[in-house]
């Protein structure tokens, strides 16, 4: 264990709780490649901010549980400590055991355990199609790994998602986050809606909240998430400025635009802040409703949004109608638009190439198998 304090009483403490300590500076935080302890404690009395470098070397080292020692909770220090990705905070007075107890406590939890996948949809606009993504690459991927696939619909109040399962959920994804302080697997299980499709679904409130979505507990609602599921998708409302504060973890941002100009606007800014924040390789422009015969072409489209757009899923009305009238997703059948969904599905779900048992063109030779 590491300890960054010029307090030799706190490095006695925690060796009175049997722990073998080794003194470090802060310089050490800014390393690239060095050894990571199990546990490292930081003592921040009498400073009124947290070392520079612990954010970088908190991803640098994310088996490392982080320890905070503090004087007070400052509200404005917690909340730094918690973007850093702090595990722990200990209160003055210390004492061996509360200090034994908050480091055994971020030990236990920086055990490896498997984790999910979370891929995020957001509309450039309202009415681009985004659900429909959302919901038809969850079939998909739930079509490859039944049981393992879960929809989490963001939009708090009167969201789409439950409409294109055809189902009712009884509990909502407000009741998760009113409730994320004493979640375990029986309450969750409880709280998804099963489907037909067989995608676990955590869907939109028939209730509005006037509320602000708190990101701190949307972050633990998706963690939970990521260690019961394969695949998360997430359809986050684009208006919602906090929802897209805690797209942190997801490995993938998929931005849906349409060859309508307003949206290929909205886009072009929407893709640009998204990479600027969580980086360019973790975020993929999916235009919808693709006509060839439209004004604005491929090319002007990707000049646009500055990405290469790979994935163009084409425009039929009348199957996407037909669909959304069922409550049965278009991946669940075949054609044209199907496989489009189940390319997009294999590009995001590390899925690879098949022949498929009844090929419809040459989008539709392809199916997809768990790589």
């Amino acid at each position: 264990m590491a300890v960054l304090s010029k307090d030799p009483r706190l490095e006695e403490a925690l060796r009175a709780a049997g722990f073998r300590v080794g003194r470090v500076d802060e310089e050490v935080l800014a390393v690239q490649g060095a050894a990571a302890p199990a546990a490292l404690v930081i003592d921040v009395r009498g400073r009124h901010q947290l070392p520079r470098g612990l954010t970088a070397y908190r991803k640098q080292h994310a088996s490392t549980g982080v320890i905070l020692v503090a004087s007070t909770l400052d509200p404005r220090l917690m909340l730094d400590a918690m973007r850093a990705g702090v595990n722990e905070c200990v209160q003055e007075p210390l004492t061996p055991e509360g200090l034994d107890q908050a480091i055994r406590r971020v030990m236990l939890d920086s055990t490896p355990h498997a984790t999910g996948q979370v891929f995020a949809f957001v509309g450039a606009k309202g009415g681009v199609g985004t659900t429909t993504l959302a919901v038809n690459i969850a079939t998909t991927l739930a079509r490859s790994d039944s049981g393992a696939v879960l929809l989490i619909d963001l939009h708090l109040g009167h969201g789409d998602a439950a409409l294109f399962l055809g189902v009712e959920p009884r509990f909502s994804v407000i009741d998760a986050l009113e409730h994320v302080d004493r979640l375990d697997e029986s309450l969750f299980r409880s709280l998804v809606e099963k489907t037909k499709a067989g995608i676990d679904l955590l869907g939109s409130s028939d209730r509005l909240t006037t509320t602000a979505t708190d990101p701190q507990r949307l972050r633990m609602v998706l963690e939970f998430a990521m260690s019961k599921y394969r695949y998360i998708l997430l359809d986050v409302p684009r208006s919602d400025m906090t929802m897209l504060d805690a797209l942190e973890i997801v490995s993938s941002v998929v931005v849906v635009t349409t060859q309508e100009l307003p949206s290929l606007r909205s886009a072009g800014r929407l893709s640009h802040m998204l990479r600027t924040r969580y980086g360019a390789p973790r975020v993929k422009a999916v235009m919808n409703r693709f006509d060839r015969r439209a004004d604005i072409a491929h090319a002007d489209v990707e000049r646009v949004i500055g990405d290469t757009v790979k994935h163009l899923i084409p425009s039929d009305y009348r199957v996407a109608i037909e669909a959304l009238n069922l409550g049965r997703p278009v991946a669940l059948d075949h054609g044209q638009l199907a496989d489009s969904f189940r390319s997009l599905a294999g590009d995001l779900g590390g899925l690879v190439k098949q022949k498929s048992a009844r090929p419809t063109g040459v989008l539709g030779r392809l199916a997809f198998r768990r790589a």
